[in-house]
């Protein structure tokens, strides 16, 4: 196994929430486990081969019996990385939606920039993305921005840099997708810097290999954490 090679990359390990991933599970712990030390899963209630296969390819694997969300699946996870020495964590997803091998350019861009937050953004590539994804992503961007007090450029992109200092210092509450704003907007409010750093994002034609992202629930809740965040915002 070949470690990027710099001083931060023994820092952080990797956090992979992962429902129903078997298909693509043991390649994406694989591709990772050449650039992180550790490779964490949280198998969320699947009910595939998922735990197994991500398990006997390298990771530490902690199973719920039943799914609960992504975002339920990154809490658990941040807990379980605070009860080791790490630095930071990189969150990616099981289903080969984001390049493993690009992960070196999310530590590089936290040596040169020290941002808390590290978001990898699949905008250069927008061309790429569904039609209606993309649209609901650009509105959430410009509201998310102003209610992180920073202009952000991909809001829902799960492949993130997260220093320690955030999973410490800011309260998650959110289950599902909207876990993911909850955070960037707490973290803005508080002053932590969020940055960027383009990368390529694969969308799978094949129905199985689909992010099991719901346009219309998951967009009302994320909605909601803007309005709530205005009470946030507030102090109240």
């Amino acid at each position: 196994m070949t470690l990027l090679n710099t001083a931060s990359s023994s820092k952080f390990c990797a956090l992979i929430p992962a429902y129903n991933v078997a298909r693509t599970i043991a390649q994406v712990v694989q591709q990772t486990r050449r650039h992180l030390p550790k490779v964490l899963v949280i198998d969320d209630g699947s009910e595939d081969s998922t735990a197994r296969l991500a398990r006997e390819n390298g990771a530490s694997v902690f199973r719920t019996s039943r799914n609960r969300g992504k975002g339920w699946a990154l809490r658990c996870g941040f807990n379980r990385v605070l009860q080791e020495p790490w630095e930071g964590v990189v969150t990616l997803d099981g289903d080969l939606q984001h390049d493993p091998a690009e992960i070196p350019k999310l530590i590089k861009a936290y040596e040169r920039t020290n941002a808390h937050i590290v978001v990898g953004s699949r905008m250069t590539e927008a061309k790429e993305m569904p039609w209606l994804r993309y649209h609901m992503n650009r509105i959430g961007v410009y509201c998310i921005s102003w209610a992180a007090k920073q202009p952000l450029d991909d809001t829902q992109s799960g492949f993130r840099l997260y220093l320690r200092e955030v999973l410490e210092s800011i309260p998650l509450m959110k289950s599902r997708y909207d876990a993911e704003t909850e955070v960037l907007i707490k973290a803005g409010l508080r002053g932590m810097r969020i940055t960027s750093v383009p990368i390529k994002t694969i969308y799978h034609a094949n129905e199985r290999d689909t992010s099991f992202y719901r346009p219309v629930l998951d967009t009302f809740l994320i909605c909601m954490v803007f309005l709530r965040s205005l009470f946030w915002r507030w102090g109240t």
